[in-house]
């Protein structure tokens, strides 16, 4: 693999990741990259660089180019190292394993390939941070791990290929983190058509990576991803649940309005089209974290607001609902991780809510007047609420004590 393209894609996801999780792979690698250098006797300069970055007495990780250049230095001469060795001990399982999980090891793609043949009741395959492999077996392989349904690939950087993965014809549930390196485009067409469950995390995603068809998918989650501005949607006929969160680049989706979509959750999609949020439809649930595009969806002409109705991690210091919007159908209304000083005022607007959810909410000190329909309060990890919920002298305590069932933690 090229070393300015490998920099390049690592760089880019690194611009929308979180700290926390470059922190524990950089962390991993040093270690496992740390114990082989050893043994080759190597300049130890570039691995200084590495451990200036994750031995910080906080979370905090200074991304750099020198960074990304040492690890890919070290990695180099870790690749040297493997494949210059004139014997490698095979790993061979025993046949009838039904669940495998690889992790941290230097497997190269032939030894993996030679792994997995002929393990035909291997139900799971893990495998993680296995940075020595660039694609996964051919369908000569993969196409006799009949029984195969769980697939979990996470924290390979140089995985570049999927290889014969569309011959798993028994794979249901696939997830795919943490692989900068992986050509997405036409991604699809190396996904088995049993697939039910995608969920992608910290991978490039191109714009023609639905072109074709997966028949059974239903459930596909989308987080910290970089992307094209469109992606198209519309070939996903089955899809019940899309959820996508922390895409920058992400402005459109086309074919949305066609789906019978039962959950949608748009979190942290800044530049998302109001047309395109405005076509759908769902049915049960709705997760946003932006007002403006709630609004978006109240508005447009015959959209119905689902049972369940969630909030998160809203920036604004004071939400008003649209009170033109019919929100009868709403039974359980949620607010999660936001920095909001108080609750929308016209909440009397939700007149068949029955449970209203407050979590990690810690500005929010009293609520305002509820519907008469609420059953059920939820106040958790909200220390200024729950003190004015508080028996018998809170401020907001006159307008719970009729509720039945009340919650605090």
């Amino acid at each position: 693999m090229r070393a300015d393209y490998l920099a390049s894609q690592l760089a880019s996801i690194w611009e929308v990741d979180s700290e926390w999780e470059i922190k524990r792979i950089l962390t991993s690698q040093h270690s496992s990259l740390k114990q082989m250098m050893t043994l080759m006797d190597s300049d130890m300069s570039h691995l200084q660089t590495i451990a200036s970055a994750v031995e910080r007495d906080n979370d905090e990780v200074i991304l750099t180019d020198d960074i990304i250049k040492a690890w890919i230095c070290c990695h180099e001469q870790r690749m040297r190292f493997i494949y210059g060795r004139s014997i490698g001990l095979p790993l061979v399982p025993p046949s009838g394993l039904c669940h495998l999980h690889l992790s941290s090891c230097s497997i190269t793609n032939r030894a993996l390939a030679v792994c997995l043949d002929g393990l035909t009741s291997l139900r799971c395959l893990v495998l993680m941070e296995i940075m020595t492999l660039s694609t996964l077996p051919s369908q000569v392989v993969l196409q006799h791990l009949t029984k195969l349904e769980r697939l979990h690939i996470s924290s390979c950087w140089c995985l570049r290929s999927l290889g014969g993965l569309r011959a798993a014809t028994s794979l249901s549930d696939f997830q795919l983190f943490d692989c900068p390196s992986l050509d997405l485009a036409c991604g699809a067409d190396f996904l088995p058509l049993s697939l039910e469950t995608l969920r992608i995390r910290r991978c490039m995603v191109a714009a023609n990576f639905f072109s074709s068809v997966l028949p059974l998918l239903r459930d596909l989650t989308m987080f910290v991803c970089r992307s094209s501005a469109s992606l198209s949607v519309g070939r996903l006929t089955s899809l019940e649940s899309l959820s996508l969160g922390v895409l920058p680049d992400l402005c459109s989706l086309e074919g949305l309005s066609s789906l019978q979509l039962h959950s949608v959750h748009f979190t942290d999609v800044p530049k998302l089209d109001a047309n395109c949020i405005s076509q759908f439809r769902v049915q049960r649930s709705i997760y946003v974290s932006s007002p403006v595009m709630l609004n978006h969806m109240l508005s447009a002409e015959g959209f119905t607001v689902p049972p369940f109705l969630s909030l998160e991690g809203l920036k604004e210091s004071s939400v008003l609902f649209e009170e033109s919007a019919n929100f009868k159908s709403v039974k359980c209304l949620r607010l999660f991780d936001c920095e909001m000083s108080s609750l929308p005022i016209n909440l009397t607007c939700f007149s068949n809510l029955m449970e209203l959810e407050i979590f990690r909410c810690p500005n929010i000190s009293s609520l305002p007047d509820l519907p008469s329909s609420l059953q059920h309060l939820v106040v958790w990890e909200s220390e200024l609420l729950q003190k004015s919920c508080r028996v018998p002298d809170g401020e907001s305590w006159p307008k719970i004590q009729h509720i039945r069932w009340k919650k605090f933690t």
